[in-house]
Parts: structure tokens; sequence; C-alpha cells
């Protein structure tokens, strides 16, 4: 009985470390996994681009390109960055956080510069929050401003994409009115939701609904973030103003193709590019991308060639847009640098 006993003893001994050593294995391979999709993707999207569009028409398309296009493109992209900063201000300003529009603009180039080191826009909201917060901002507040940005700024381009889409439907583009129909009912979704989270009375009905959904990741944001919403609601002039911004906003960033698009000959449909454009920028920003490279111009590929351009000068527009984006990295680099030395000195 005594050897039997010391037997179990062995047995169990040896596979103990087998039992905790298994979830450890399973954590690295997630973690392992989830650092490879992002690349995967990227590849994956740029293959495919390189496997169905005509990369000499396209290469043959590029060096038809004018100095004159590529300065206005440049000069657009730099005012789409300040207004995006001076947007993202008035909200701050509204919630008493005081930021000179330049100190703004600053930290939006530099969280740019950041985007290119973790996936989509995630690095550059985390950069904005984190500056603000060291500088004695409330973090949960500056937080509020980024996250009410980023919905009120998707709620921006679904209501500019679903007038413009209706409006190219009823001039007869009737195959696009099943994505006129997924972009309403998006907008109605998210008009929602936004609704709740600001409306005292909605949001008791929402926890009286989802209280045995507490674990919902949904419902997490919606209940942790309602104490910063109805504070910003409060102005209601700001979230206004805001809104407005972020539809000219989005046209800004239209009109940012047009110089390519007229240097390389093309016929340009401007309710057709406002209508699909700016779903191709809501798309990037979900991307597991950094900067959501290939990603981002595998959508502007897509709208480009639902608005009538063919696929290799689609595919000119987008290179042209990275390759601004790129330019800018030095200054946006610079700002980066400077605004990190603000931060280990105040560390």
């Amino acid at each position: 009985m005594l050897r039997s006993h010391r037997g179990e003893c062995r047995v169990s001994q040896v596979a103990q470390p087998v039992l905790v050593e298994a979830p450890v294995v399973a954590s690295e391979r997630l973690r392992l996994f989830k650092q490879l999709v992002p690349w995967v993707l990227m590849v994956g999207v740029i293959a495919l681009m390189a496997r169905f569009i005509d990369v000499h028409a396209a290469l043959t398309a590029l060096s038809r390109l004018t100095p004159m296009a590529i300065t206005l493109t440049t000069v657009l992209y730099l005012l789409d960055r300040f207004s995006m900063s001076f947007k993202w201000n008035i909200l701050l300003r509204s919630r008493g956080y005081w930021l000179s529009h330049w100190d703004a603009f600053r930290l939006y180039l530099a969280s740019g510069f950041v985007g290119y080191a973790i996936p989509a826009t995630v690095g550059g909201d985390i950069f904005r929050a984190a500056r603000l917060a060291i500088a004695g901002q409330s973090g949960s507040g500056v937080s509020a401003t980024i996250v009410l940005e980023r919905v009120l700024g998707l709620l921006a381009i679904l209501a500019l994409s679903c007038a413009g889409l209706l409006c190219t439907v009823l001039e007869g583009r009737t195959d696009l009115m099943p994505l006129f129909a997924g972009v309403f009912a998006a907008l109605l979704l998210g008009s929602v939701l936004t609704a709740i989270s600001m409306s005292d009375r909605l949001y008791r009905f929402l926890g009286q609904v989802t209280s045995r959904m507490r674990g919902n990741r949904v419902t997490k944001v919606l209940h942790s973030l309602h104490n910063e919403y109805v504070a910003l609601s409060k102005g209601v002039r700001p979230l206004v103003w805001f809104f407005v911004l972020s539809i000219g906003n989005q046209l800004i960033r239209t009109l940012m193709c047009v110089p390519v698009l007229t240097s390389l000959g093309v016929h340009v449909n401007l309710l057709a590019l406002c209508a699909l454009l700016p779903l191709s920028k809501a798309l990037a920003q979900f991307a597991p991308i950094p900067a959501g490279i290939g990603v981002a111009e595998g959508a502007q590929v897509a709208a480009l060639t639902l608005a009538h351009v063919s696929a290799p000068q689609a595919l000119v527009v987008a290179l042209v847009l990275r390759a601004v984006e790129l330019a800018t990295l030095l200054p946006s680099g610079l700002a980066y640098v400077i605004d990190a030395c603000y931060v280990r000195k105040n560390a």
C-alpha cells in the first residue's frame, strides 16, 4: 500500500508541471497569433491588389503626375490634419482643458508618427491621452473627448456617405442601393447607441435591459463612458460645431484625391467621391495594422473603382496619398521628439 501511494505521488509530481505549462504555451501561441495576423492581413491585401490590378498600367499613369498635383495634395493633407486637431480642441475646451490650436496640431502630427508603430489610430489616440495626462489633465476626461471624437466622426462619415449615396442612387446608380441600405442601417444604429450613451433616461432603461449582460464589451463601454458623455453633451453647441467640422473634414479628405485624378485625366464625379471615399477611411480605422498600410490602399481602390475610376488610376491615387503621408513623417517625428523630451523632463 505504501509503495502504491508513493507511486501515485510520483505520477502526480511528474504530471503537474505539464498541467501548469499547458496554459502558458497556449497563451504564448495566442499572443504570437495576434502579432502575426496584422502582418498576414497586410501582405494578403497587397498581394490581392498586385494580382488583380495592372501594375504596369499604374506605373505608366504614375509618370503622368504633375508637381502641382502633388503640391496641392500635400497642402490639403496638412489642412486635413489641422482641421482634425482643431475640432478635437473644441471638445477639449468644452471640458475646460485649455490647449492652443498649435499645440493640438503638433500633438496630432506626433500621434500620426506613433500610428506607424501601433495599429491603426489606437496608438495615436493613446499617445494624445497619455501626453495630456502627463501635462496634468484628467486622463478619463481626455479619453472621453477622444472616444467621442471617434464616435461623432464615424457618424459624420456615415451621414455624409448616406446623403451622397442617396443622391447617387437617385441619379440612376441602382447598383449602389445595397450599399446605401447598409450605410443607412449603420447610421441608424450608431445614432441610437450614441443617444443612449448621452441620455439619462435611455441610459437607465439600458441598465435595466442589460442587467444580465454586465460582461458584454459594448455594455461595459457604454457604462464606463456615460458620465463623461453626459458632461460633454451638456454643451450642445460644441457638439454641433464638432459634427459640422467633421463633415467638412471628410470633404477635405475627398478633395485630396481631386488634384491627382485631374492630372491623370480622369473625369471627377465629386458626388460619387463624397459618397464612397469616406467609407474607405472608416474601414481603415478598424484595421489592426500600423497606419492601416495595405488595408487603407485597398479600401481606397475599392471606393474609387465604385466611382468609375479605373483600378490602375485608383492605385496611383492611393499610393500618392500614402507617399504624402510618409513625407510628413519628418515633421511628425520632430513633433514627437519634442513631446517625448517634455514627457521625460516631467516624468
